[in-house]
């Protein structure tokens, strides 16, 4: 399943993501990593059940549910973030509602390569809102504490 470089730099860097995003990123983006490993997790199990490559209807399933559960993590914690990677998972289900929609016959090898480069594109864009996040509630954090800091000198010079 795995034989090439390409599959195989995007596991990696799936595994990387997501991981970084569990490891040191805040609720959202944590629970959004985890759906992201969920959905994926369950798709490579149907394959590999059914020991050819997952219908049609599954990939599109777990597109929706995955833009579905992003979109209710973007409105739960009022995320951006989740919202962004909500909106590229929105542009990968419609690749994929739109090539398996296509007449068969109609298809080239040109149209197929920009179905499969578009599903790479919002696939690598989808980790980088999720390092982006991570990132940046890490960056976040320092000045937070730092403000919190001076509200307690504050407050402790106002006492004496």
């Amino acid at each position: 399943m795995f034989q090439s470089v390409e599959s195989q730099i995007a596991l990696v860097a799936l595994a990387l993501s997501c991981g970084f995003a569990i490891w040191k990123g805040g609720d959202a983006v944590r629970a959004g990593a985890i759906m992201i490993l969920a959905t994926w997790a369950v798709t490579l199990l149907a394959s590999a059940i059914t020991r050819s490559y997952v219908p049609a209807i599954a990939f599109l399933a777990s597109d929706a549910v995955l833009a579905a559960g992003l979109l209710l993590l973007a409105i739960r914690y009022s995320s951006l973030w989740m919202g962004a990677a909500m909106l590229v998972q929105a542009i990968g289900l419609s690749l994929h509602a739109a090539y398996f929609a296509a007449e068969k016959a109609d298809l080239s090898r040109h149209v197929l390569w920009l179905y499969i480069a578009g599903k790479n594109v919002a696939s690598l864009t989808m980790l980088l809102i999720l390092t982006a996040a991570t990132l940046a509630g890490l960056l976040r954090k320092p000045r937070a504490s730092a403000g919190r800091a001076a509200v307690s000198r504050d407050v402790a010079t106002q006492a004496s």
